[in-house]
């Protein structure tokens, strides 16, 4: 027998080899196949015949190994080959993100008890009522996809763990996904207190144990409730009855590194596949999912007002163009009364700034040098607590000096503007008999340190938390009554074309961590432009009005929903050789009349790791001309060794 085998190598073409004698193989048998003169490679069958043309010219290897027990359905493989043909990435490489690695479809799994529901079940309201028995109605007539919106605290999550629980009672299989890996403590802990067993976590921080225990419960078909970062979606599921996606707006779904794929989308590409329910929930649905909304193609279904019965927050704009703050301080008069408001009533405040570190700049006020990454076009952040000049972007440390390393000049570096740990050090000179606690992904950047700074805040060890967007999202505290913003206009700048509806999103996720449980919750919010558009749509509640909005100006300049974007990214050492490859590229082949070719330009962090970095932007109302535009132009211009050339379908950054 001959068998094509798709290997996890960056190819899409198959590869031929031949059985050994008694093997039996399947189409979509996971195998163990020699590799070229390296070690062996794990792949999958994906086509068997009795014989092989090739074998008279070449030399044919046999199998290895056949993993009998791990035949990949053919919902997994249209999975994989839907991914590669939208998203340009190799087969094989999305063949590895089912896979993983050996050591985990090798490994010898007994099968466990399956998890029974011991379940300490929560009072819906009214309105939770009317959205679960909306949900659980298209699930049983026609899956179909869900978008559950509701106020931050109004009880989504526990309308779908009843939609999961129906899920897990049919001994189905579940998948909740995360944007965030520092969401997970919570949620587990919450599932575990709601069905009576802890879900199984899936994500890059948990052990190689775990991870094989997972993907085997998963591939085994038990009924599990699977809790995941991106990477789980490509869990080979055998059983799968629903897939959530909490956060549905948020732009860590997007995956940036090596393939480059939106894991909502590719989520609702399963549930197409797999013919089986989605269910979008946020408070904030992105664009590009109330537009689908408004064209019919997803459900709707709404939460207007919080569980516990409360108002929302009240909202109050500080206009820092009338404040009269001294220098080096950042926080206003009335921000600062309010938390000690707060603190002596024994509630607790969050203060947000999102910016990491203590200062994002330091210059020399002689010279006026600028602290700057010698391998990024990027500045340095100061960080007090580690006394470290940090790039944030490829992670390089630089020393503090006491003089200006330009004009050697001493006392003369300033840190100009703040970040988490400045803001923190404020509050203490402030109020040093306060609890003052930071999180950032610099000191939540494990699971174990996440769940104790959210234990700290939960238990009252801390006062006031000072965090960055990571506590913007999906956490509960019944003790947060007030919640201050730094700077509300950080997130406007830059020219992304995303920044309006990010920095809206943002404002409503984390003025939602107010006053969920006890009393109605204050928010303050400091702003340089308080009639910006954004910033009143914000303040008047007034959501539809301001997406409408938003989507008329996409649709005024062609921009997605309304059109189909690709980006090619090429990297190299030489500015020359990167520039001019670049351009032959994209004069290679003749342009096409229903495609839009934007560049090349250096690209806004123009200087990455080392790398310099040219940007090229397609634009088309068809997906399928752009892609196969996007190929002929690739396939034309063969890349040099010495550089790298990425694609992104659908960019949702453009740095």
């Amino acid at each position: 027998m001959y068998c094509k085998v798709l290997v996890t190598k960056p190819f899409d073409k198959t590869f031929t080899y031949k059985t050994k004698n008694n093997m039996k193989v399947k189409v979509g048998n996971v195998v163990r196949v020699p590799f070229g003169s390296r070690k062996s490679q794990v792949g999958v069958v994906y086509d068997i015949s009795d014989n092989n043309i090739e074998s008279n010219k070449f030399t044919i290897k046999e199998i290895e190994i056949i993993y009998n027990k791990l035949i990949l359905n053919k919902k997994l493989l249209k999975l994989i080959d839907w991914i590669a043909n939208y998203t340009l990435a190799p087969k094989g490489l999305v063949l590895k993100l089912v896979l993983v690695n050996e050591n985990i479809i090798s490994h010898k799994y007994l099968q466990d008890k399956h998890n029974i529901i011991r379940s300490n079940k929560i009072k819906l309201n009214i309105e939770q009522i009317k959205a679960y028995h909306f949900i659980e109605k298209e699930i049983i007539n026609s899956p179909s996809t869900i978008v559950l919106e509701g106020v931050t605290g109004s009880g989504k999550t526990e309308v779908f763990f009843k939609n999961i629980e129906n899920i897990i009672n049919a001994k189905k299989q579940a998948l909740l996904m995360l944007p965030e890996i520092s969401l997970t403590p919570q949620i587990e802990k919450r599932i575990k207190e709601r069905f009576g067993f802890s879900p199984n976590i899936w994500h890059s921080k948990i052990t190689e144990k775990q991870k094989k225990i997972t993907w085997h419960k998963c591939f085994a078909g038990e009924p599990v409730i699977v809790v995941g970062a991106r990477s789980s979606l490509f869990l080979p599921f055998k059983n799968l009855g629903l897939i959530v996606v909490d956060e549905e707006h948020d732009l860590s779904y997007k995956q940036e590194d090596n393939i480059r794929y939106h894991a909502r989308d590719l989520a609702i590409v399963r549930s197409k596949i797999e013919k089986i329910p989605i269910i979008l929930s946020s408070a904030t649905p992105s664009l590009e999912t109330y537009n689908n909304v408004f064209k019919k193609k997803f459900l709707h279904v709404n939460l207007f007002g919080q569980y516990s019965g409360l108002e929302l927050p009240k909202i109050e704009l500080i206009n820092l163009q009338k404040e009269n703050l001294k220098t080096n301080q950042w926080i206003s008069v009335n921000i600062l009364n309010e938390l000690k408001n707060c603190i002596e009533k024994k509630e607790q405040a969050l203060l947000f700034l999102n910016r990491r570190g203590y200062s994002p700049l330091m210059l020399c006020s002689n010279c006026g040098y600028r602290y700057h990454c010698e391998q990024c076009s990027s500045w340095l952040v100061m960080h007090q607590n580690k006394k470290r000049l940090l790039c944030h972007h490829c992670g390089t440390i630089y020393p503090i000096e006491s003089n200006c390393s330009n004009c050697k000049s001493h006392d003369t570096l300033k840190l100009i503007g703040p970040g988490v740990e400045r803001l923190a050090e404020e509050l203490k000179e402030k109020f040093p008999n306060f609890k003052v606690g930071i999180m950032s992904s610099d000191n939540a950047n494990t699971p174990n340190k996440i769940k104790k700074i959210i234990e700290n805040f939960s238990t009252k060890k801390i006062d006031i938390l000072v965090a960055t967007q990571i506590m913007a999202k999906g956490y509960h505290f019944p003790n947060l009554s007030f919640v201050g913003v730094i700077d509300a206009d950080a997130g406007l700048l830059g020219g992304d074309m995303r920044a309006i509806e990010r920095t809206y999103n943002l404002l409503q996720q984390v003025s939602g961590r107010a006053g969920r449980t006890k009393k109605r919750g204050k928010v303050y919010i400091q702003t340089y432009f308080p009639n910006q558009p954004v910033i009143q749509s914000f303040i008047k509640r007034d959501r539809e009005d301001f997406v409408q909005h938003l989507l008329l100006e996409r649709k005024k300049f062609n921009m997605p929903p309304f059109s189909f974007m690709t980006a090619i990214i090429i990297a190299g050492p030489s500015k020359i050789k990167t520039e001019t490859f670049s351009l032959k590229l994209i004069n290679s082949i003749k342009p096409e009349k229903d495609i839009d070719v934007l560049g090349p330009v250096e690209a806004p962090l123009f200087l990455l790791r080392g790398k310099y970095r040219y940007r090229l932007l397609f634009k088309s109302k068809s997906r399928k001309k752009l892609n196969l535009y996007t190929k002929k132009l690739v396939n034309n211009s063969p890349i040099p060794g010495s550089l790298r050339l990425t694609i992104d379908v659908d960019p949702y950054t453009f740095v």
